[in-house]
């Protein structure tokens, strides 16, 4: 767990409280939205890193060859 994790935890919690004080389900569906984003951003950037990865081992691959 990193900053971006606990920055991104803090949020979620003091969205959801703010907005659940105003109304529960809208603290919820809030909290809830905010933490898709959270999860679908991460995804994507772990998709990101493996792509490159392979992408950096393949242009080795094929400059040991020459």
């Amino acid at each position: 767990m990193d900053r971006w994790d606990v920055l991104g935890l803090i949020g979620v919690l003091l969205l959801g409280g703010g907005l659940g004080l105003l109304a529960p389900w809208l603290g919820a569906a809030a909290a809830g939205l905010v933490l898709l984003v959270l999860a679908v951003c991460g995804a994507v950037g772990t998709q990101r890193a493996a792509a490159r990865e392979q992408l950096v081992k393949a242009v080795k691959q094929k400059g040991g060859e020459r």
